[in-house]
C-alpha cells in the first residue's frame, strides 16, 4: 500500500467510500492506491454472485477480472454519482450491469491493464462458493455473506497488523479466535507467557479492538453519515442466514 495515504487510526491508508469516489478527479498515485486496495478486498463476493449466476468457474474468474479492469481504469467510479450509497450495493448493481453487457465480454482482452490483472487466489474463492452452493444459497445471499467475511477478515488484519506493531505478535496469534467470539477457544497461557486471569483481561482487550476495527471497516464501505449499526446488523444476518 502506498504510504503517504491518509492513515486510519489503524495505521491503514483509508480507503473510504467518499475517498475512491473523490479520486475520480485525476491520475493520482493515491487513486490508483485506493483502487487497487479496494479490488483486492472485495473481489470475493462478487466472484461468488457470478458463480451463483450460473457461470463456469473459468468464465466467472474472467468476468471478475475484467471488472476490475474497467474499475482501475476507473471507468466504474466515473459512472459513482454523490449519492450513490453502500459501497456493496453499488458494487453488487455495477457487477450486475457488466455481465449483462455483451460487448464487456467480447472486449475483455482489450481491457486487459499493462502489466496484467490483479493477483487473485480463485482456488480459496471456488471452495468458499462451493460451500455456499452446498447450502443452497441464491447469487445475492452469497454476496452477502462473503462481503461480511471480506469486511471481518479486513478488521481482523488490522488488529493484527496493530499487535504487531506493538510487538505482541505472539499475544494476537494466542487468543485471535476469541476475537472472533469463541469463547471457549483455547486460552494460549503458555504461547502468550500469561496467567490464567491476564489472558481474560487480554482476550476482552482483543474483543474490544475487533469490535471497533470491524465498525471501521464497515463505516469504510458507506456513505458520509451512513448508518454504521444498521449495516452491521445486515452483515450479521448474512452470516447467520448461511449458519457462519
Amino acid at each position: 500500500m502506498t504510504p503517504d495515504l491518509p492513515q486510519t487510526r489503524w495505521g491503514f491508508p483509508a480507503t473510504r467510500w467518499s475517498l475512491v469516489r473523490r479520486s475520480r478527479a485525476g491520475d493520482t498515485r493515491e487513486a490508483e492506491a485506493a483502487l487497487e486496495d479496494l479490488c483486492r478486498a472485495y473481489w470475493t463476493p462478487l466472484y461468488a454472485y457470478a458463480r451463483g449466476r450460473g457461470l463456469a468457474r473459468a468464465e466467472a474468474e474472467d468476468r471478475v477480472q475484467e471488472f476490475f479492469a474497467v474499475a482501475l481504469r476507473r471507468e466504474v467510479f466515473q459512472r459513482a454519482e454523490e449519492d450513490a450509497g453502500k459501497l456493496r450495493s453499488f458494487l453488487l448493481t455495477a457487477l450486475k450491469h457488466h455481465l449483462q453487457d455483451a460487448a464487456a465480454r467480447a472486449g475483455a482482452a482489450k481491457r486487459r491493464p499493462e502489466g496484467g490483472w490483479v493477483a487473485l487466489d480463485f482456488s480459496a474463492a471456488e471452495a468458499d462458493w462451493a460451500r455456499l452452493a452446498d447450502a443452497g444459497a441464491t447469487p445475492d445471499a452469497a454476496f452477502e455473506r462473503e462481503w461480511a467475511r471480506a469486511l471481518l477478515a479486513q478488521a481482523l488484519a488490522r488488529v493484527e497488523a496493530r499487535y504487531v506493531a506493538e510487538g505482541q505478535a505472539a499475544l494476537f496469534a494466542a487468543l485471535r479466535d476469541r476475537a472472533l467470539g469463541a469463547e471457549d477457544a483455547p486460552a494460549g497461557e503458555a504461547a502468550a507467557g500469561l496467567s490464567a486471569g491476564a489472558t481474560r483481561v487480554a482476550a476482552h482487550r482483543l474483543r474490544k479492538r475487533f469490535r471497533e476495527a470491524l465498525r471501521d471497516a464497515v463505516r469504510d464501505t458507506l456513505p458520509e453519515g451512513g448508518d454504521v449499526d444498521a449495516e452491521l446488523r445486515a452483515l450479521r444476518a448474512a452470516l447467520e442466514a448461511e449458519g457462519a
